[in-house]
């Protein structure tokens, strides 16, 4: 790689991997991408595999984790649950880019009534808890796996829509924007070479921590009947099951699947948050 390429990749990646804390962020969400992926070697017995003879057990040699009223291996689910919460997540912040970050954009750059109309929307849709709202269009949608995207997705464009209005108002106002509008660039041109790339940083903090808020509202629907329908292995369905053998002291129905959810939102979060001031123009170099 050419070295004027790698000096400023490897400073930012010095500078990001000197805070312990971003370091644990990163490594427990790497586990659980690799988890995720590795999930059919790695899961000793199928996610839906019933074992009628073995219901309800503790945490043992053959069963990591302990079983479920059905006798299914919970070490398996969780790890087949891993899939399904990176993908989910991968997939309806992928929705709220593609939708927010252009609409942020265009009521930033244009401004005017489109404009208004438009940060007046995500306003209003920023006015409701993301829970609820992602409830209730789960709800209207469906219940289910599409459903669930859908909601999630829907509920994070608003966060990407007014960060992208924002770095708009301000990158459109330097002279190298007013210079290329002089010398007649197209405006799809400025938006898309110019200030799309100076808003990068900001975006992939976003993205980071929204990652975080996808796991967490998703299994939120999944425990609450509007997301991922049984038999599929979803953590917060997982928790869901669970939670009627807590007082019978069936507690590994509920804390695995919550540690699993507790342990990658967190990850999110501690990653975010060194994104974040690693790439703050002001050079906050405090160690976390």
């Amino acid at each position: 790689m050419n070295r004027a390429v790698w000096h400023p990749i490897h400073a930012f990646l010095g500078k990001l991997l000197q805070r312990r804390l971003v370091f644990v962020g990163l490594v427990l969400v790497l586990i659980w991408v690799v988890l995720a992926l590795l999930a059919p070697w790695l899961a000793p017995y199928g996610p839906d595999a019933i074992h009628t003879e073995d219901k309800l057990l503790p945490p043992n040699a053959a069963y990591w984790f302990g079983t479920d009223n059905f006798g299914r291996d919970i070490f398996s689910r969780i790890l087949y649950g891993a899939r399904v919460t990176v993908w989910t997540g991968m997939v309806s912040i992928g929705i709220a880019c593609a939708v927010g970050i252009p609409l942020g954009a265009i009521a930033g750059y244009f401004g005017g009534k489109v404009g208004n109309f438009i940060m007046r929307v995500m306003d209003t849709l920023l006015a409701f808890p993301s829970l609820i709202l992602a409830m209730a269009l789960a709800a209207s949608i469906g219940p289910g796996l599409f459903g669930a995207l859908l909601a999630v997705g829907i509920v994070a464009i608003p966060e990407f829509a007014r960060l992208m209005y924002g770095q708009t108002v301000v990158i459109k106002e330097k002279e190298f924007i007013e210079a290329s509008r002089a010398i007649g660039v197209r405006h799809k041109s400025i938006l898309f070479h110019h200030i799309l790339p100076n808003a990068v940083a900001p975006l992939i903090v976003q993205i980071t921590l929204g990652l975080g808020s996808a796991v967490l509202i998703t299994s939120s629907l999944s425990f609450l009947g509007l997301g991922v329908k049984p038999p599929t292995a979803e953590w917060g369905a997982m928790i869901s099951y669970g939670r009627n053998y807590i007082i019978s002291g069936e507690w590994w129905m509920t804390v695995f699947p919550g540690l699993a959810i507790a342990t990658t939102i967190f990850g999110f979060i501690l990653l975010g948050d060194g994104l974040r001031d690693a790439l703050d123009p002001h050079g906050r170099t405090s160690k976390k």
